[in-house]
């Protein structure tokens, strides 16, 4: 069984985020890896422009690096009906490893559990109490338990739950106690015949014996059910007490996991329970399988590999808890930390795409033009259709080679590509600034970056009042140093800056022309990664 890797982006995905992980993940099915392109959060315009256009779906939506109990191993879980014999759980436990069954109803819904414990009880309880579970078993299971057939059926099966070994003996007081019970005997038609009459509701004939067809007309009229065996008396009556139905002594209160819980949070809660084994549930209530401590202490951790970043505060939630089998980036190197040495492709250039593509070639497989399209989609974004100070001669002919395996127009899809990331008319400030907002931590400073791009000015303009207000208000709840929003030109000539924070006075040091306190514009900043965090970084040091 091949193991599962995850190809993840960074949070507040854009287009290079989404595109890497699903080209990388692309060429490791490639290679022979089952690798699943995941993304971390909702897709920008943009994005959903380029995954329709290239017709495919969006990557699974992954928001914690720790694992569940659907990706760990478990043991396979043993169903059976709430019918089930006692006789039949003890040979279905014998062979377990876990000691536990799951009992379910006709809609196969979980209802209780049996253990060896569960069945161990039974050799401790009173004849009474044994009695009152016989009254419970049916003829066919009692037929099943013994090795037997049934060869005289009764409509209503009803019995006192008493069973005998009956013996010659002609005493009718001692006859009278049969009445109502289960009498076991082997090839006697004239006893057969007094049991019957004295009101015995079941006889089981042993030692593979017949009984005659005087006998068996007698018993149809009587109402007296007749099993035939071949195991001898003394075999028949050490089963004969297990014919009874599991419902009458499972565990009713069962402690169920879904199986989209986290392990570690399962394993504290095992830790106050004594019991061996537990169902583990899927979404419709389903039993997908049987989780004992044991599998909680041997799991495998979730495999991740990480492309446009390298950053905890870019990764996915609790990536410790994971571990980290690739870095593919092209941002600087952050403070992802691994315990073994890893595959780490790290590239001074516009795009993580641009990577991606070289490293297809590397394997000799040719992308097709659905992957072709979105690593090309994502150079264009990245590099602002290479107007972007981060765009190198690697990136140019990386995308040129793409665009002609997409077979696309380089030029006129880029226009087409990025008019569809404008989109400012129908959101909130809010979801503008969140929906590509980069977190960073530049010595003891906390930093928020959000970037999109606009056509018109005429649309900035409109919105930057309550753009103000909102961010201000981000910025003050997230307690962040500096929070900066950076609308730049869909064909970069330019970015529009909306700051707040107690270091916005850093940007009368960054920008070229400052409109008042909170906002400004410069002509030649568009790049967040390579120009603006950069300049940041180097101010703040100096501080």
């Amino acid at each position: 069984m091949k193991e599962k890797v995850y190809v993840v982006g960074h949070k507040n995905p854009d287009t290079d985020s989404i595109c890497s992980a699903l080209a990388y993940a692309n060429l490791k099915q490639k290679l022979g890896m089952d690798a699943v392109a995941c993304r971390l959060g909702p897709l920008n315009e943009e994005t959903k422009f380029v995954l329709k256009r290239f017709d495919l779906m969006n990557p699974l939506l992954l928001t914690d690096a720790r694992s569940q109990l659907k990706d760990i191993e478990m043991d396979k879980p043993t169903i059976v009906s709430a019918k089930c014999s006692m006789k039949e759980a003890w040979e279905k436990l014998f062979v377990l490893k876990n000691k536990s069954l799951f009992v379910v109803d006709e809609h196969q819904k979980l209802i209780g559990i049996v253990s060896t414990s569960n069945l161990a009880l039974i050799r401790l309880m009173l004849d009474e109490e044994l009695e009152d579970l016989m009254r419970k078993a049916s003829l066919d299971s009692i037929a099943q338990t013994i090795g037997g057939e049934v060869v005289c059926p009764v409509e209503h099966f009803g019995n006192n739950g008493k069973i005998f070994i009956v013996t010659l003996n002609n005493d009718a007081d001692y006859l009278a106690s049969f009445r109502g019970s289960i009498c076991i005997l082997s090839d006697d038609s004239r006893k057969q015949k007094k049991l019957i009459e004295a009101g015995a509701k079941c006889l089981v004939i042993t030692c593979g014996h017949e009984v005659t067809p005087e006998v068996l007309k007698f018993a149809k009229k009587m109402e007296c059910a007749i099993i035939q065996t071949p195991n001898d008396t003394m075999k028949v009556a050490r089963v004969i007490n297990e014919s009874f139905p599991i419902d009458s002594i499972m565990t009713k209160s069962v402690i169920t996991y879904q199986d989209s819980e986290y392990v570690d949070d399962i394993s504290k809660k095992i830790a106050n329970t004594r019991y061996r084994s537990y169902p583990v549930l899927d979404e419709e209530g389903n039993i997908v399988g049987a989780v004992s401590r044991y599998h909680l202490l041997k799991y495998e951790p979730k495999k991740f590999i990480l492309v446009d970043h390298s950053s905890k505060m870019q990764t996915i939630n609790n990536i410790d808890d994971a571990e980290v089998e690739e870095i593919i980036d092209h941002h600087h190197i952050g403070n992802i930390e691994t315990t073994k040495p890893i595959f780490y492709r790290n590239q001074r250039c516009g795009c993580t795409c641009s990577i991606i593509a070289q490293l297809y070639k590397e394997n000799g497989i040719t992308p097709d033009p659905a992957m072709a399209g979105i690593m090309l989609s994502a150079i264009i974004s990245d590099t602002l259709n290479f107007k972007s100070k981060t765009t190198t001669p690697f990136d140019i002919q990386a995308a040129q080679e793409l665009a002609t395996l997409a077979g696309v127009d380089l030029n006129s899809y880029a226009m087409e590509m990025l008019s569809a990331s404008v989109a400012l008319k129908d959101a909130t400030p809010s979801q503008i600034l969140n929906r590509d907002l980069k977190n960073y931590e530049i010595g003891k400073y906390r930093i928020a970056i959000g970037q999109t791009n606009y056509r018109n000015v005429e649309d900035i303009q409109k919105l930057i009042p309550r753009f103000k207000e909102t961010l201000q208000k981000e910025q003050e709840e997230k307690s962040i140093d500096l929070m900066i929003m950076m609308f730049t030109h869909v064909m970069a000539e330019g970015t529009m800056f909306v700051y707040s924070g107690p270091l916005s006075y850093l940007m009368n040091e960054l920008i070229a022309t400052v409109f008042d306190a909170s906002s400004g514009y410069d002509h030649d900043i568009i790049s967040r990664k390579q120009q603006l965090v950069p300049r940041l970084s180097n101010l703040l040091k100096n501080m």
